[in-house]
C-alpha cells in the first residue's frame, strides 16, 4: 500500500509539473477583447466519454459472456411415439440454460517489429471459452465444457505457416442410455454431452513462387470417450451404450498452379491412419491405413466469391481384426470444401461439404460420414440481420452392418446488435432423423422429430 500511495503521489506531482511547464511555454494572449469575453472551445460530450472510457489492450481481442435459454423438445433424439424397449429416453423435453464467458488473446500485438524489415508473426492467439449447461428436466445431461483454441500464423518472405489447435475438455455423465435401436444421430447427440476429450489440429507450411506453390499439410482428429463400458450384449447391462476411443492422423502435400494471383488449381496426396479402440469382450475393430489422392481449386475467382474445395478417391486398407464380412480394402470418395458468395453488401450465401470414411464411436463399424450445409445471411438494417440454414447429415454403414441414417435440420435466426457491446439472438431449428434402410424387422425408434428454440444475449467488453 505504501508503494501504491507513493506511486500515486509521484504521478500527481509529475502531472502538475508537466502542466506548469506547458503553461509557462504558452505565449500570453494578445487581443483587444476582454479576456472574460473569450469563449472556451466547444467540447463534444461523446468525445469526453470516449476518452475517459476504459479500453481493452491491443492484445486482448475479445472479452465477452454469452447466455442462452433454450427449449429442446426431444433431448435424446428418439421416436417419442414409438419408444421401443427403452421408454426412459423417449418423451423427454427440457428447458436448457447455458453460460459461456470467452477470452481471446493475440500476443502478436506485444511483439516489437520497429527494427525488423517485415512482420513475421501475424497471429499468436489463445482463446478460452468455458461453458456451463444445465438441463432443468434432464439432469443426467448436465455438463461443463472447456474449449481452448490456439493459432500461430505468419510469413517470412515467400514462406508462410499456420498452426491451429482446438481442444475440448468436457466434464459430464459417464453413463449413456442404450441407443442400438435408434438413429446414430440420436446417439451422437447424447454422446457429445458425455465426459470426454476431443482435439483437432492442423499444420500448414507453404512456399510461393510466381506461378506455383507447394504446401505441406498435417491434420489430427482425436476422441477420448470417458464413458463406462458395460458390454450391453449381456442382460445385466442392457440399457447402457458403450463408446470407444478413436482418432485419425494424416499428412502429405499439395502442389498449386496459380491461374490468377488469387485463384489456383491444386493436386495433392495424403497418407493416414485411423484407429478404433477394441472392446475388452470382442477382438474386433476397424483400424486402418489409407491413401488419398486429391484435386482441388482454391482462392477467389471473383472478388465476391471465395472457393476452397478438394476431392478424390480414398483407398482404405483394414487390419486383420475387422468384422467378419467386412472387406479387406474399400475405396470411397473424399470431398471437403466450402463456397462463400458475397452476393450484395447485405447478402451472403455459403455452402460447406465434407464426405469421408470414418470409424464409428460405438465400435466395430465403419461408415461414410457426409455433411452438406447451406446458409444464407441478410442484413435487414445496420443493427438487425436474419439467417436461414439447411443441413444434411448422412451415415451410410459398410457391410456387414446394413444401415443408412440421415438427419435434416432446418433453421432460422435473428440477430440484433444494440451497440458494439450488447447483442441479442433468437433461433429456431427443426430436426428430422430418418432411416432409409429396411427397418421392418427392427425395433421402432430410429426416426424422430426435434424442435429447438433458443434465445441468447451476448455482452462484450
Amino acid at each position: 500500500m505504501r508503494i501504491l500511495y507513493r506511486s500515486l503521489i509521484n504521478l500527481v506531482a509529475c502531472s502538475l509539473l508537466v502542466s506548469s511547464l506547458q503553461a509557462a511555454s504558452v505565449p500570453p494572449i494578445t487581443t483587444d477583447r476582454d479576456p472574460r469575453q473569450i469563449e472556451a472551445p466547444a467540447v463534444d460530450p461523446k468525445q469526453i466519454a470516449t476518452s475517459n472510457a476504459i479500453k481493452k489492450p491491443a492484445w486482448l481481442t475479445e472479452l465477452s459472456v454469452t447466455t442462452k435459454e433454450s427449449y429442446d423438445s426431444n433431448v435424446f433424439g428418439t421416436d417419442t411415439d414409438k419408444p421401443g424397449s427403452y421408454p426412459r429416453v423417449a418423451n423427454v423435453s427440457s428447458w436448457v440454460t447455458s453460460v459461456t464467458p470467452k477470452l481471446v488473446f493475440n500476443f502478436a500485438a506485444l511483439l516489437d517489429y520497429s527494427n525488423a524489415e517485415e512482420k513475421t508473426i501475424d497471429t499468436l492467439s489463445l482463446s478460452y471459452a468455458p461453458e456451463v449447461t444445465r438441463y432443468h428436466e434432464a439432469a443426467t445431461e448436465n455438463y461443463e465444457a472447456h474449449r481452448i483454441h490456439t493459432q500461430i500464423k505468419g510469413k517470412v518472405d515467400s514462406f508462410s505457416y499456420n498452426f491451429e489447435n482446438s481442444l475440448l475438455f468436457l466434464v459430464g455423465n459417464r453413463n449413456t442410455p442404450l441407443y442400438n435401436q435408434v438413429s446414430c444421430y440420436g446417439s451422437a447427440l447424447v454422446r457429445e454431452r458425455r465426459d470426454q476429450i476431443q482435439d483437432r489440429a492442423k499444420l500448414s507450411l507453404r512456399n510461393d513462387w510466381e506461378s506455383v506453390f507447394f504446401r505441406g499439410v498435417g491434420t489430427t482428429t482425436y476422441y477420448d470417450l470417458n464413458t463406462y463400458q458395460y458390454n450391453n450384449n449381456l442382460p445385466v447391462y442392457a440399457g447402457y451404450q458403450d463408446y470407444v476411443d478413436r482418432y485419425e492422423v494424416n499428412g502429405g502435400g499439395d502442389v498449386g498452379y496459380k491461374i490468377t494471383k488469387d485463384f489456383a488449381l491444386t493436386f495433392g496426396y495424403r497418407h493416414g491412419h485411423q484407429y478404433q479402440q477394441t472392446y475388452s469382450w470382442v477382438d474386433v475393430n476397424s483400424t486402418n491405413d489409407f491413401d488419398r489422392v486429391l484435386v482441388g481449386i482454391e482462392g477467389k475467382p471473383f472478388k465476391w466469391l471465395k472457393v476452397e474445395f478438394q476431392g478424390g478417391p480414398d483407398f482404405h486398407y483394414y487390419e486383420a481384426q475387422k468384422q467378419v464380412g467386412h472387406a479387406d480394402e474399400l475405396t470411397r470418395a473424399y470431398l471437403n470444401g466450402s463456397v462463400t458468395a458475397d452476393v450484395t453488401s447485405k447478402d451472403v450465401l455459403a455452402f460447406r461439404v465434407k464426405q469421408w470414411q470414418w470409424v464409428s464411436s460405438t465400435g466395430l463399424c465403419t461408415y461414410e460420414d457426409k455433411t452438406f450445409d447451406f446458409s444464407y445471411r441478410h442484413k435487414i438494417v445496420d443493427q438487425l440481420s436474419a439467417s436461414l440454414g439447411y443441413m444434411i447429415l448422412g451415415a451410410t454403414y459398410d457391410a456387414p452392418t446394413v444401415r443408412s441414417d440421415w438427419q435434416y435440420t432446418y433453421s432460422i435466426g435473428l440477430k440484433y446488435d444494440l451497440n458494439e457491446n450488447l447483442s441479442f439472438t433468437g433461433d429456431y431449428s427443426f430436426i428430422q432423423g430418418v432411416n432409409e434402410s429396411d427397418i421392418s424387422n427392427l425395433p421402432p425408434g430410429r426416426e424422430f422429430d426435434r424442435h429447438v428454440v433458443c434465445l441468447g444475449v451476448r455482452a462484450a467488453f
